[in-house]
């Protein structure tokens, strides 16, 4: 992996997310590009005057407003901080401002990028309080590219947890990890199933994975759980401190009981794990 893109609230900063991304790019050897995204497109507004009784219409453009230049100096301030951070940690940095639609930009850049960053509070209307908010959904749904969402602090890595229903979006999902972190492969490795009332299990299939896993990490085991995916899979992470999640698609997948928004969304909101996710 050589190309890792951070999204950025160009209004509000936060360097935790800043240094977890740091930590993925020292990791891989990857360049790191902040993306900062305003929530104010530049366009021309048109604006109606009157002169001599004549009412006639003035093209008013961003800079004109009245907070245009308060939040220019914030950006620039904000490009400073990031920059500084980077190269306190030896990363390779670019940035990248895009004044334009958030959502179409995130995804447009996400075509060419290895891998998103993407914090968990990310929101760029005050009213979209919701964790994840509804911006964030948007973009896990259509997102080109396999996501990390940046927990609200990070203390390292110690234990990846795949989450597997059996579908084939979750070996999807194991295999762009493995692809993408090579350099995580003595990580202690636990793969996740969910096993439903009367739902019957497959050997073989999770023999198949076994095999797979196993030649790209030296520390690998199962943990097999017993009933609703969503509420198990909760309780088995709320303990967990220095743990990399891995799901596969968010919201794409109708036959998936596991990767769902219904079992995701909890633990970006309540948990403080970077959460790792590929659609296939």
């Amino acid at each position: 992996m050589k190309n890792i893109r951070l999204v950025i609230d160009a209004g509000h900063l936060n360097t935790h997310h800043v240094q977890f991304a740091c930590y993925l790019a020292s990791l891989t050897q990857s360049r790191l590009t902040g993306i900062f995204m305003q929530n104010a497109p530049y366009q021309e507004i048109p604006h109606m005057k009157v002169a001599l009784g004549t009412p006639f219409t003035e093209t008013v453009t961003l800079d004109d407003l009245p907070d245009f230049r308060e939040r220019q100096e914030l950006l620039q301030e904000h490009e400073s901080t990031f920059r500084a951070i980077c190269e306190r940690q030896g990363v390779h940095v670019s940035v990248q401002e895009n004044p334009h639609e958030p959502l179409e930009q995130i995804l447009a850049e996400s075509r060419y990028a290895d891998l998103m960053i993407i914090g968990s509070d990310l929101a760029f209307e005050p009213s979209d309080e919701k964790k994840p908010s509804a911006f964030l959904k948007d973009v896990l749904c259509a997102v080109e590219c396999p996501v990390m969402i940046a927990p609200a602090y990070f203390e390292g890595v110690e234990e990846i947890v795949f989450a597997y229903d059996g579908n084939a979006a979750a070996v999807h999902a194991v295999k762009q990890f493995s692809y993408l972190f090579p350099e995580l492969e003595d990580c202690r490795l636990t793969i996740v199933q969910v096993v439903g009332e009367n739902e019957p299990e497959d050997d073989a299939d999770t023999s198949k994975l076994a095999r797979l896993v196993s030649s790209h990490y030296s520390n690998a085991h199962f943990k097999k759980l017993y009933g609703r995916p969503n509420s198990e899979l909760f309780a088995f992470l709320a303990t967990k401190q220095k743990t990399l999640v891995v799901m596969g698609s968010y919201g794409r997948n109708a036959f998936s009981n596991m990767l769902t928004p219904s079992t995701a969304d909890p633990l970006i909101r309540s948990l403080n794990l970077p959460v790792f996710i590929a659609h296939r």
